[in-house]
């Protein structure tokens, strides 16, 4: 009984079964058009994650669609998948050889890829199949020109004008190949003939151009005012006026030109940025024009209120005019603007450095290392501040948290070293300040940051000269004109009894720099008085004590002359 009834329950559900699946079969050829439809809806919309859902149920239920996958191919794109939409695409011509569109955005990808010899071989192909396909051509020479291919291009460009006649796109185009192969005869001849045949404000300051750079200043400013009578707001025709005029002195009219032209926000601030600390600054305008460079920074600045390189130019140039307030007020605000571009906390942190600010340094560098904490130089700027600020223990941990960090094999981990042995020893602790001299040394046992300063702590204590005289020696062998290393290296020969080869090292090492500073002049003066040259060494004592008095030489130069009888 049970049988019968197992059988019958079967039987139905079979029947069943089949009758669903055929209707999901007439259902599934209408849904794969759906699902591409809806595909296209949410790629168009910006919604590439439902649009990727959609699109590939759609391949799922009809494996062959083509314009499926292009679209799929432009998803991967979005999402720099550059392999996925390189397969996608093949497949999509595979099914539809004759859609040129796939095989033209294949040629982008590897464009946009670099590959440009791949992209190259995809146009021509293209070309040998439809050679009254202009667009491909422009595409074609643009690659070739990023290739070098400079004759190829012309070559390009001349099948361009046999299918669509000469014009003012092809005419630019031609000029500017003809100037990067440096044929300059030939692209003025290109752009006079465009003068002639298309004229326009880019053609005459082309020509106004060329002649400034042959410095036929009348000839160039003619055109330049040419451009400008054809478009009198074509602003880069102003900069050329204000450059001839700059060249001829005449600054009223390079003022008024330069302004109108840096007042522009449509010329690219980058540019303007390096106008200005390429040729205005190096000039020396700023010092016999300040308030006409004053307005020419303020024009830029009205120009791009926001960008990160005018910010930071304008903020370090109101600083070096002594505006310190309003420089670091820009210099703050890009900050603020721009939280994530690390340039910009580099621009004040370096201003705040220069300025030796150190109470606003230590925050905006601790603030920068929150944000940027794999940057160990900005992280030793942050100790450097503490260290400068007179806060040692705190410049110590940032310097161990760092070495906590830092790769074995970074070239900073030397520097570390070094500074911490300098910062240990103004703690007082020796043993540790020489352990990190010590390490710093195998890494590098010629550096010699850590060989001066060592050498020259032992100097102090008066033991181990002999090391410290090796380890100066090095120093001065790498780097002969350093007054630090000479006077250090001096002092130690003095210590050790060369008096002679002293006073040689002490008397260089003041010829390098030395001449100002009164611990220099003092061991000088010590060498000079152990070899009985009294007077010298009286001189160059009394020079140091009146550029020092805090060295409290004035009570051993009364001992000196006693001893000797003086």
């Amino acid at each position: 009984m049970r049988s019968s009834i197992l059988r019958t329950i079967l039987s139905a559900l079979s029947a069943i079964l089949l009758t669903i699946s055929a209707a999901a079969s007439d259902r599934d050829s209408v849904r794969a058009e759906d699902y591409y439809i809806e595909g296209i809806r949410c790629y168009c919309a910006g919604d590439y994650r439902s649009a990727e859902s959609s699109l590939s149920r759609c391949l799922r239920l009809e494996p062959e669609n083509d314009a499926a996958m292009y679209y799929l191919a432009m998803i991967s794109m979005s999402r720099n998948e550059t392999d996925r939409a390189l397969s996608l695409l093949e497949k999509a011509s595979s099914v539809s050889p004759e859609n040129t569109w796939y095989r033209l955005a294949t040629a982008r990808v590897y464009s946009g890829l670099g590959e440009n010899d791949m992209a190259i071989s995809v146009y021509d192909s293209l070309i040998a199949e439809h050679p009254s396909k202009s667009d491909y051509y422009y595409e074609l020479i643009d690659l070739l020109v990023r290739t070098g291919k400079l004759d190829n291009a012309l070559e390009a460009l001349d099948k361009i004008e046999e299918l669509r006649g000469v014009n003012e796109l092809t005419c630019n185009a031609r000029y500017e190949i003809l100037m990067r192969q440096n044929r300059l005869n030939e692209a003025e001849e290109v752009v006079r003939k465009m003068d002639e045949d298309f004229p326009s404000a880019r053609t005459a300051l082309l020509l106004g151009d060329l002649h400034k750079s042959r410095y036929n200043d009348s000839t160039a400013m003619r055109y330049y005012k040419k451009a400008l009578a054809l478009d009198p707001d074509f602003t880069p025709a102003y900069f050329g006026l204000a450059e001839v005029y700059r060249m001829e002195r005449n600054f009223y009219y390079y003022f008024q030109n330069i302004d109108i032209f840096l007042s522009s926000p449509d010329m690219n601030p980058e540019m303007k940025a390096s106008y200005f600390q390429e040729i205005v600054f190096p000039s020396g305008l700023a010092q016999v024009f300040k308030p006409q460079v004053d307005t020419m920074i303020l024009c830029t600045l009205h120009a791009h209120p926001e960008d990160t390189t005018i910010l930071s130019l304008t903020g370090s140039y109101y600083i070096a005019v002594d505006s310190v307030d309003r420089g670091l007020e820009l210099l703050m605000r890009n900050v603020e603007l721009h939280p994530d571009v690390k340039s910009v906390h580099t621009a004040l942190l370096g201003q705040l450095y220069y300025l030796e600010d150190w109470e606003r340094l230590i925050p905006a560098a601790r603030q920068t290392t929150e944000r940027f904490p794999d940057d160990f130089t900005l992280r030793e700027i942050l100790a450097v501040a503490y260290w400068q600020h007179g806060d040692i223990k705190e410049a110590v941990n940032v310097y161990l948290n760092i070495l906590k960090n830092i790769p074995k094999d970074h070239p900073m981990l030397i520097n570390c070293y070094g500074s911490l042995g300098d910062l240990y020893h103004e703690l007082g602790n020796r043993h540790q300040s020489y352990a990190y001299y010590e390490k710093g040394l195998k890494i590098d046992d010629n550096y010699s940051p850590i060989l001066n300063n060592y050498a020259y702590y032992l100097s102090e204590e008066r033991r181990n000269l002999k090391k410290a005289l090796e380890m100066s020696r090095k120093t001065i062998l790498n780097d002969p004109e350093n007054a630090t290393y000479l006077d250090t290296y001096g002092w130690l020969l003095y210590l050790t009894g060369d008096y002679e080869q002293a006073r040689k090292y002490l008397k260089d090492a003041m010829v390098y720099g030395g001449k100002e500073n009164a611990e220099v002049l003092d061991h000088y003066a010590e060498a000079l008085f152990a070899l009985k040259e009294y007077n010298l060494a009286f001189l160059y004592w009394g020079n140091a004590d009146k550029i020092d008095p805090s060295l409290g030489l004035s009570e051993k130069i009364a001992k000196r002359r006693a001893e000797a009888g003086k």
